[in-house]
C-alpha cells in the first residue's frame, strides 16, 4: 500500500522570492539526488506549483512541491517499497529546503 508524506517548511521569504530560491535551485537538488542514486526524471512547473517525479531503486515517486507566502509544502505517495525511508526522505527533503529559503546571516 502506498504511503502519503507531507513535509511543510516555514519560510519568512515570501511567495516570490521563495520560488526564485527555488527555482534557482533546482540544479542543485538535482546534483543531490544523483549522489544517492536517485535522479529527478520529471519537472514541470505551473505557477507556484512543481510537479515533479524522482527515480529510485526502480520507481518513479511523483509530487508537488506548492510555494506559499510563508511555507513551502511537498506532497508525495510512496511506493510501500520505498514507505520504510519515509522519515529519512522527509528529513532530507526539510535539509535541503532549509539550505535553500533561509536567510544569510549578517
Amino acid at each position: 500500500m502506498a504511503k502519503p508524506v507531507s513535509i511543510t517548511i516555514s519560510h519568512e521569504l515570501g511567495r516570490e522570492a521563495a520560488l526564485a530560491r527555488i527555482r534557482g535551485g533546482v540544479d542543485r537538488i538535482r546534483d543531490k539526488l544523483g549522489m544517492v542514486k536517485m535522479q529527478l526524471v520529471e519537472e514541470e512547473w505551473r505557477d507556484d506549483t512543481l510537479d515533479f517525479g524522482v527515480a529510485a531503486l526502480g520507481y518513479t515517486v511523483r509530487g508537488s512541491l506548492t510555494v506559499e507566502e510563508t511555507l513551502v509544502r511537498v506532497e508525495m505517495m510512496l511506493p510501500w517499497v520505498l514507505a520504510t525511508f519515509a522519515e529519512a526522505l522527509k528529513l532530507g527533503v526539510e535539509k535541503q529546503g532549509r539550505v535553500l529559503l533561509d536567510k544569510p546571516k549578517a
